[in-house]
């Protein structure tokens, strides 16, 4: 769970015996215990929470998306009606050549 492995654990209870005395093992061990649950319980709390609070900061933004959306889809209606209406191939009208009909003046 916190990345101990055996050996450090029978290191780790050695050493309580050794400062506490074979009598108050058993109670250092499960107050260890106790407060290993509380900071986990407190890291799971404060993740959750800052889960909620970024989700709370993202909506406002996905909603403006999602508006933003809504506005380009009706905006490309219009564009693509009128694509669809015109028979006429883009490089039929060539803008770079005169008109025929146009005498030039002298």
């Amino acid at each position: 769970m916190f990345g101990i492995q055996t050996s450090e654990l029978i290191v780790i209870a050695l050493i309580a015996i050794l400062l506490f005395g074979p009598e108050k093992v058993p109670e250092f061990f499960h107050r260890a215990g106790q407060l290993m649950s509380k900071i986990q319980r407190g890291a799971d709390d404060m993740w959750t929470s800052l889960q909620t609070e970024m989700n709370q900061a993202t909506k406002p933004l996905e909603e403006l998306g999602k508006d933003i959306q809504a506005v380009g889809d009706q905006l490309k209606k219009p564009l693509t009606a009128a694509a669809a209406d015109d028979d006429t191939p883009a490089d039929a009208d060539d803008p770079d050549e005169p008109e025929a009909d146009i005498e030039p003046t002298e």
